[in-house]
């Protein structure tokens, strides 16, 4: 359900009851001024005060209408109570043929006649003639029976009718074919067991209340008392919805139309005015919400004995506990006197009726009983629109409040602002923005990754970040070759939030610096060392690559015991199986590996040693990426102590260039190779074409003669043609710089052999953090923890991919998304530098990072302004004890023990008793999380 509602137009109700507090003047006494609850001062319970002033309100004059229906206090009390009550109508027809009669219909067509007479005198006479046509005319009796009647239970049969008419009426038609002679309207029916529920018998008071310490109580409107009262309107405007269209703008409406004489007479009453009758009076309506200033001078002694005569069956319910109660409301005496208001108009206007239209005992179709039918039901949807209206702007009072005392409506930006605030001044640690520089100790940083919320403006995403124990992480590239990275591990904890529908787009950005390069492997953790590749991609050269992120939630814990539960166990154990896998493949690693460090060690460089060859750094990628070259081809291999760097990079650069030599010479080979072939082409074009020529001398001599000249032509054009050509090759040769070399294995993995010696040892294999075991324990953590029963586990699927990259210094940088062919060749690319790099697996990689996302999400229904005004909730303690949950988690200590502020504790203690237990009973997950670190 919207805030407040989707058909409340708070103005045009403002206007409708401004127009109305006229009439509550004139009701009430001089010194009474009531105004709209919305502009006076009142008090949070004064709202419910007021609720439960209107509902009693609507069901007094819900059963005023009722009353005039025939369900009057005997009716009442001959209802069995014990059984639900149903209020039905009834309507029926029934056809029967009388006599046929032909009549004489004047014709407008007329003309005129003389006759003359002859006698003594001549006397000269004019008649004037007229056509008639016959017309046989049919003529019907037609039994209209239309009833109110109320039953107990299921025994229709002893429905106990509170008002019928049965009419006999005749009409006439000019056709007896394809007549229908019968018809019965389905039976409208509503069920009035709530509404008398309401009604104390004994008192026929209305005794309706709102029980505040229910537990579906969540706001004057939210509850379960005022949703029945809603459904209950909404089902009585549709009954008598349902009797004007069906009943008298069908049922009544075709037999007025089927009533056609050949002399038509005028209709004193119409079916349309039938509809309308309701516009011809002013009916008061007494459900209105509203208030007082002051009325504890008014209300003195007031006990509500010398109320005036009631017109209506039931009253209010007299209650002690509301005395002296919400002095803003209006006294009961006053609701009286509304209530008698309401009850007066619509006498009044019942009384017109029988007075202007037909009696009941009358031959007339259209009768008063018809008229006063359609009145009621009239007035009766636009008192439970009325009431729908009422609770929907005491909800409206709670949002304009709010919003006055915050000064906008929020948004999830607003919101997402104030977290963050919050949260660095709760936690300790305190969140951080994933965005990491990627550099070496005492470098300058060669790129950075991050990941975004794109939401208009990009905004880096705060999450719970940990530094874990190094442990040897394995990156399989494939099944013969196993990366072993013994870079820095870090655990974060994202958390995301979600109100109704409106999801965030998220992205994973890397850039790269110029002249520096590294590489992004992104994929999910399979166990507790290992990362499985799932995209690799190498950034360099001021490139920024953005990767968009599907955050996918899975079901809370609450929702998937709720569903597994009548599964049969074999299907349970399935469905928890398949649920574990999926809270393990959950988890989202990045890893970034530098490029330059990594190949100063696998060149048995010194540290540092690249940091200003960035020619000879860019001629290295090529050679390993292109090409494929072994890296003992390229690496230092001296074996002399106290060798200077600058002797080490120049043995590396003349090793680069030996072999830059048998590519570049390899290039010309393959030139010269394809430039003979060319030259022998066009050679045998030409000899094709001279021996084309002499096959033409065997003709006639005069052609003979042509052809010779045509022969001393092309010899002649032959030569220019092949220097042409030569002069074409020549050119081409220019360009041919840019041939690639195809790509060879050159037996390098068949040298890695003779390095494995020289390669350093593995460090010792420390167990860290098992990652995979972080969804499972805040899952177990989320359902023992009430508050936070809307928490989801997420996980992090990768969408597109989007470049942007300077082709040259010259040129701007552009933007383009690419395609799976290109993604997958990035890839290819990146895992044939990564295979160099580490020697095929032989060689570790000790400078890189990791970094392993643990993403949940906290899932509100409706938007932000409605979860604070509809269902009273502050998403701001919600998210609080969500996130403490994850942050225990993340960080391996009890949540209390992040809490730095002894105030926001107590606060918090408060509210989530079960989450910050003492520091002596630490929490069983912490337990998990440090019985895998080393």
């Amino acid at each position: 359900m919207s805030l407040p509602s989707s058909s409340f137009h708070l103005l045009s109700f403002q206007r409708k009851v401004q127009d109305a507090l006229q009439s509550v003047e004139r009701t009430l006494e001089l010194e009474r001024k009531p105004r709209l609850a919305g502009d006076v001062d009142h008090t949070y319970s004064a709202k419910y005060g007021l609720v439960n002033l209107t509902s009693n309100a609507a069901i007094i004059a819900y059963m005023t209408c009722l009353e005039m229906l025939g369900l009057d206090a005997n009716a009442l009390k001959s209802i069995d109570k014990t059984q639900p009550t149903t209020l039905r109508f009834d309507a029926s027809r029934r056809w029967k043929f009388l006599k046929e009669i032909e009549v004489d219909v004047p014709a407008e067509r007329s003309w005129e006649e003389n006759e003359e007479t002859k006698g003594g005198f001549s006397i000269s006479k004019k008649k004037v003639m007229k056509a008639v046509n016959h017309v046989v005319e049919y003529h019907w009796e037609v039994n209209s029976v239309w009833s109110v009647s109320v039953y107990s239970g299921a025994a229709v049969e002893d429905k106990k009718v509170l008002k019928s008419r049965d009419c006999k009426t005749y009409l006439i038609t000019q056709s007896k074919e394809n007549f229908t002679c019968s018809a019965d309207l389905p039976p409208v029916e509503l069920s009035l067991t709530w509404l008398l529920k309401q009604i104390d018998v004994a008192e026929f008071a209305s005794k309706f209340k709102v029980d505040i310490d229910a537990e579906g109580t969540k706001t004057p409107r939210r509850n379960d008392a005022v949703q029945h009262a809603e459904e209950f309107a909404s089902q009585f405007r549709l009954w008598c919805d349902s009797i004007r269209d069906n009943f008298i703008n069908q049922h009544l409406k075709r037999i007025v139309q089927t009533h056609n004489p050949a002399i038509p007479k005028r209709q004193t009453h119409t079916v349309e005015q039938l509809l309308g009758v309701k516009n011809q009076y002013s009916l008061f309506n007494p459900i209105l919400p509203l208030m007082e200033d002051d009325l504890s001078l008014s209300n003195d002694g007031d006990d509500g004995g010398d109320v005036e005569e009631k017109h209506h069956t039931i009253g209010f319910h007299s209650s002690s506990d509301d005395k002296n109660e919400n002095k803003s409301l209006l006294p009961q005496k006053d609701m009286s006197k509304l209530i008698n208001q309401h009850t007066q108009t619509l006498d009044a206007a019942v009384e017109s009726l029988e007075e202007k239209w037909p009696s009941k005992e009358s031959a007339c179709l259209l009768s008063s009983s018809e008229a006063t039918l359609s009145l009621l039901s009239s007035h009766l949807i636009d008192l439970t629109k009325q009431y729908i209206d009422s609770m929907s702007y005491v909800e409206s009072m709670l949002e304009i409040q709010l919003v006055d005392a915050i000064g906008k409506r929020l948004t999830p930006n607003d919101l997402d602002k104030f977290v963050k605030y919050h949260n660095a001044r709760l936690l300790s640690p305190m969140p951080q923005p994933f965005s990491h520089a990627i550099r070496c100790p005492g470098h300058n940083p060669v790129g950075l990754i991050a990941i975004e919320i794109d939401e208009g403006e990009t905004e880096c995403v705060h999450t719970h970040s940990r530094e874990v124990v190094q442990s040897s992480l394995k990156v399989p590239l494939s099944a013969a070759t196993i990366l072993h990275l013994t870079g820095k591990q870090y655990l974060h904890g994202y958390m995301n939030h979600r109100f109704g529908t409106n999801s965030k787009r998220h992205q994973l950005v890397a850039r790269a610096r110029q002249f520096s390069s590294f590489i992004m492997i992104i994929g999910n953790m399979t166990n507790a060392s290992t990362l499985d590749p799932k995209d690799a991609v190498i950034i360099q050269n001021k490139d920024e690559v953005i990767v968009s992120l599907l955050l996918d939630e899975l079901p809370t814990a609450k929702e998937f015991k709720d569903a597994i539960k009548s599964l049969s166990p074999e299907q349970q154990r399935f469905a928890r199986a398949y649920r574990k896998m999926q809270l393990s493949s959950s988890i989202f690693g990045v890893c970034i590996v530098q490029i330059k460090p990594q190949l100063e060690t696998l060149l048995c460089l010194p540290a540092d040693a690249l940091d200003k060859e960035m020619k000879l750094t860019q001629e290295l990628m090529e050679l390993f990426i292109e090409y494929q070259v072994p890296s003992d081809m390229l690496s230092f291999s001296g074996f002399q102590e106290n060798v200077a760097t600058e002797d080490k990079v120049s043995y590396v650069k003349n090793n680069v260039k030996r072999v830059l030599d048998v590519v570049n010479a390899e290039k010309e080979k393959q030139l010269k190779s394809e430039q003979a072939k060319t030259e022998m082409a066009l050679e045998r074009m030409a000899q094709a074409k001279m021996r084309e020529a002499e096959m033409l001398c065997t003709a006639p001599m005069q052609q003979m003669q042509q052809m010779a000249c045509a022969k001393i032509g092309s010899a002649r054009a032959a030569p220019r043609l092949k220097m042409a050509m030569r002069e074409d090759r020549r050119l081409g040769s220019a360009e041919s710089d840019n041939v690639v070399f195809p790509n060879e294995d050159m037996q390098a993995r068949t040298n890695f052999a003779s390095a494995v010696d020289r390669r350093p040892k593995l460090p010792p294999s420390d167990r860290g953090v098992d990652f995979t075991l972080i969804p499972q324990i805040l899952d177990e953590a989320v359902e023992r923890c009430a508050q936070s029963s809307a928490l989801r586990s997420t996980t992090i699927k990768i969408g597109k991919w989007n470049r942007r990259r300077q082709e040259n210094l010259l040129t701007d940088p552009k933007r383009i998304q690419l395609s799976p062919d290109d993604i997958k060749k990035e890839k290819n690319k990146a895992f044939d530098l990564l295979d160099a790099l580490s020697r095929s697996g032989s060689l570790p990689i000790a400078y890189s990072e990791l970094h392993v996302i643990v993403a949940v999400t906290h899932c509100f229904a409706k938007d932000i302004m409605s979860t604070v005004v509809c269902d009273n909730v502050n998403p701001i303690e919600k998210l609080e004890c969500s996130t403490l949950i994850l942050a225990s988690a993340v960080h391996g200590v009890p949540a209390r023990e992040l809490i730095g502020d002894a105030d926001e504790l107590q606060r918090l203690e408060g509210l989530l008793p079960s989450l910050l237990q003492a520091a002596e009973n630490k929490d069983a997950d912490t337990d998990k999380i440090e019985a895998q670190e080393g």
